[in-house]
């Protein structure tokens, strides 16, 4: 039975639609229809797309293409290129749904750990994942960072990660920070029986990150950051198919030109839900409706439903994000649940007792929600 790709767009209605969608199906699959020599085209047409869809809504036309199987590879270049590749040149046109075959799901890897694996992992089952972030890292000694990491895993988070925006690291080499993380996360654990994880921020060309990865990952890594919408969402599914035994985050940076507007782009559920899990992300960090770069609710929760709902893969954590603070958590947790990462960086380091201090009123903050939700960890999941 032949298989699809099936997307879904959403433009201005007109009043010729169809053609518009006939011609679209012809032009991303096998080009011009009519410029195609006869004696080719009982071949071509097993690459042609179908409109299997054309509608109205309101001021809106909202119509569906169904792409051969065949026409596209197990990578999201390819996936991209044929479903939204020379299209997006058109103007108001944005992707708004995504359906995916399991045959092409099941060619992806999905993530190492996903939530399932984390909880089971750092011994966490029924609360939220906590972490802080990294603040002005760049040009830090390695003795500063040793400092900061500690007063934060002190404070009681569960996870720190770097700023994706650390790159000036010359005093404070990639694999060196690993090795200390290393320590001082054995420490922890020596001390109390608590395990952490460090996400190292990754950056480069593809194969630079790549070759960092498993050098890092040798030098005894707990985890990576990278932020895939500029480097290249393939990478994720290079570093699993190489069989990558840490978990990663996918950071949001470069995704707003394709998610913002609402008359052009992708749906947030689809390039910040779906392709990330696909690829191999365990994290998946996004807007939340109440921070500083706030997406509509309905959005962010539609882009946590696609990273945790049933699938070929395991869940992914869902982490929405920007501007997150003690006072943001009630209602965090209420829309969220508590399958989720709580994420903070400025309302750590910027308590008034410092970065220790910070990290702790995170950490309180995160047990009197779910006091106040009525649900009661162990005491050892803290």
């Amino acid at each position: 039975m032949k298989q699809y790709v099936e997307a879904t767009y959403q433009v201005p209605w007109e009043s010729h639609l169809e053609q518009r969608a006939h011609a679209i199906a012809v032009g991303m699959t096998v080009g011009s229809w009519t410029d195609v020599p006869a004696l080719q085209q009982p071949h071509l047409r097993a690459f042609l797309g179908e409109v299997s869809r054309v509608e109205q809504r309101d001021r809106l036309g909202i119509f569906s293409i169904r792409y051969p199987l065949d026409n596209v590879r197990a990578n999201i270049g390819s996936l991209l290129t044929v479903i939204f590749g020379k299209l997006s040149l058109d103007g108001s046109i944005r992707l708004i749904d995504l359906s995916l075959p399991d045959v092409y799901l099941s060619q992806f890897p999905g993530p190492y750990l996903g939530l399932d694996g984390l909880r089971s992992r750092l011994g966490i089952h029924r609360r939220p994942l906590i972490m802080s972030i990294f603040k002005s890292e760049n040009g830090r000694t390695l003795q500063q960072f040793r400092t900061a990491l500690k007063d934060q895993l002190d404070g009681g988070v569960d996870f720190v990660k770097d700023d994706e925006i650390f790159i000036a690291d010359t005093d404070c080499p990639l694999l060196d920070r690993v090795q200390v993380a290393a320590e001082v996360l054995a420490e922890r654990y020596h001390q109390t029986g608590q395990r952490g994880l460090y996400f190292a921020n990754l950056v480069g060309t593809p194969q630079e990150i790549f070759d960092q990865a498993l050098s890092a990952q040798e030098a005894g890594a707990s985890g990576f950051l990278l932020s895939p919408y500029s480097q290249g969402l393939d990478v994720l599914t290079d570093l699993r198919r190489a069989h990558l035994e840490v978990p990663l985050i996918a950071h949001p940076a470069f995704s707003g030109g394709q998610i913002r507007d609402h008359g052009f782009g992708i749906d947030p559920a689809i390039y910040l839900g779906l392709l990330p899990r696909m690829v191999g992300a365990d994290i998946v960090l996004f807007p939340s409706p109440y921070g500083s770069v706030a997406l509509k609710k309905q959005s962010a929760l539609a882009i946590s439903h696609a990273l945790t709902h049933p699938s070929v893969w395991p869940t992914v954590v869902p982490g929405p994000s920007a501007g997150i603070h003690v006072g943001m958590l009630p209602q965090l947790l209420q829309d969220f649940g508590v399958d989720l990462v709580v994420n903070a960086g400025g309302a750590v380091h910027g308590h008034p007792q410092g970065t220790q201090a910070g990290a702790k009123a995170l950490v309180e903050g995160v047990k009197a929600c779910l006091m106040q939700m009525h649900l009661f960890p162990a005491e050892a999941e803290w």
